[in-house]
């Protein structure tokens, strides 16, 4: 029993010693076939790169005849892909397998060589003719090109298989041998199918460079339309405005915060401090108390006023201002939009002078429309300096306000500790203290007059002055834009605009 064990190892070791790959569905390994598998391998790897190339065409940018341009594209780049991926795996399946049957394993190939076939002569000539509409004729031929190129070197790989195919049939039908297959599958015959395989992926280099530019120029397009939309939105000249201003705001309400705190602490005090006082003194005292009870209403109306038309004025030159803003863009973009829109088509389109003419005047367009937005950067940060003014002035006014309560508690205090050893003194301080407080209603009225007559008459001047600002560089931007255009359709066509 042992014997025969030992026998079966030997014959098993002996099997898979003698074991070799097979090729073509035969059984026995064909000479050349793993070249053959690693040109077509790089068909496969050819195909990737397209897949990754076109993968970077932006579909969703912000112009939509670009989006259409770039969804025409990328169909054409993915069903290159779809079609002639498949043609190189069979190959490589086909050179490595050593299964069969040889009829299924050639079938295969055939099967996705025929099918790209098909693709060229049906459903491609439409697609085609969308991107003629969509990008250019430029484009179209190109991508022309590269189909037919396509097509002739597949079926030339075809042609290769089927006599190989052949061959391989008759070696199984011989049962060939190692050291006779060569006798039917002839060493040309693979060598011709290796010929015509690497020419299919140099093939694919074109179409790989293609769906590179596409993914540039759709990109590098989108990115000068975005730029442009951005500079239309108008934020951030408005956001700029704004945020100043905002700032400002919350600097006077924080100084009328204070005032507020000040009238709820010191006005309590001081009545209490009053209350101290000797009935002696009543005629005084009772005076004070009344004129501090109405400090204390006066106070409470000028604040509040305060808040209401402080917000409601910076509310308005906020809004004015933004408005303002986008009419000023109305009057500078629109005009230079139609550019813009032009030398995208002109990039995408890839003709002889696209990147040229788009090197060459985009800069122009940036130019522009940084020109256009400094004119109004300089009349709003002039509007923003004189802003700082107001705000300066208002404090001010705040700080009056403040001054009046300060030290009203410590000077009652100081009367009253003279009230407690000097009769006279104490009327004279008591009656300088009341002289200083009757003028403290009336002034913080006259305060409060000064601070609305300063509030309304920036919100009427502001709007003016923004317009005599700016309304000087108005009339040249739709002429600036307009040499511009030709400029760019001078370039497209000739390569030059003189």
């Amino acid at each position: 029993m042992m014997r025969w064990l030992r026998y079966f190892v030997v014959v098993f070791v002996i099997l898979e010693t003698c074991t070799v790959r097979g090729d073509f569905g035969l059984r026995i390994a064909v000479s050349g076939s793993s070249v053959l598998e690693q040109y077509a391998l790089r068909i496969r790897d050819d195909c990737n790169l397209i897949e990754s190339s076109s993968g970077e065409i932006v579909l969703d940018g912000p112009s939509v005849a670009l989006n259409e341009a770039a969804v025409a594209l990328k169909t054409m780049f993915e069903q290159i892909v779809f079609y002639v991926k498949p043609i190189g795996l069979s190959v490589a399946s086909l050179a490595a397998d050593d299964v069969g049957p040889v009829e299924t394993v050639f079938n295969n190939a055939n099967r996705t060589i025929a099918a790209f076939a098909a693709f060229i002569n049906s459903s491609a000539p439409a697609l085609l003719a969308t991107i003629q509409t969509k990008v250019s004729n430029t484009v179209r031929l190109e991508l022309n090109n590269i189909l037919n190129s396509l097509k002739t070197s597949t079926a030339d790989l075809g042609s290769a298989l089927s006599s190989l195919r052949t061959a391989v049939i008759s070696a199984r039908n011989n049962n060939a041998t190692s050291s006779n297959v060569a006798n039917y599958v002839k060493p040309s015959m693979v060598s011709l199918a290796q010929t015509k395989t690497l020419l299919v992926s140099t093939d694919l280099s074109a179409p790989s460079f293609s769906a590179v530019e596409s993914a540039r120029t759709i990109n590098q397009a989108n990115v000068g339309i975005q730029i442009g939309i951005s500079i239309e939105s108008g934020t951030m000249l408005t956001e700029m405005w704004e945020g100043m201003l905002v700032k400002d705001y919350e600097r006077i309400d924080a100084s009328l915060q204070q005032v507020k705190t000040l009238v709820a602490r010191e006005v309590p005090l001081v009545s209490g401090q009053i209350a101290q006082f000797d009935s002696s003194y009543s005629s005084l005292t009772s005076v004070l108390s009344a004129k501090y009870s109405e400090i204390n209403s006066v106070y409470g109306n000028v604040t509040n006023g305060t808040a209401d038309n402080v917000l409601n004025a910076y509310k308005t030159l906020v809004s004015s201002a933004i408005g303002y803003i986008r009419a000023l863009i109305e009057s500078f973009y629109p005009p230079i939009k139609p550019v813009i829109t032009r030398l995208a088509e002109v990039l995408i389109q890839r003709g002889k002078n696209s990147d040229f003419c788009y090197e060459s005047y985009y800069p122009l367009v940036e130019q522009y429309l940084l020109s256009g937005q400094l004119s109004i950067i300089t009349c709003l940060n002039t509007e923003l300096e004189r802003e700082k003014y107001l705000m300066e002035a208002l404090l001010e006014i705040n700080y009056q306000l403040q001054f009046f309560l300060e030290d009203a508690n410590a000077y009652l205090k100081t009367c009253y500790r003279i009230s407690q050893f000097d009769n006279p003194l104490t009327s004279q301080c008591l009656q300088e203290h009341k002289d200083f407080s009757d003028l403290i209603p009336c002034t913080a009225i006259k305060e409060y007059a000064t601070m609305l007559q300063l509030l309304c008459k920036e919100v009427d001047s502001l709007l003016f002055r923004l317009w005599s600002c700016v309304s000087r560089d108005t009339i040249r931007f739709p002429l600036e834009a307009k040499d511009i255009l030709v400029q760019v359709n001078m370039c497209a066509l000739f390569g030059t605009a003189s």
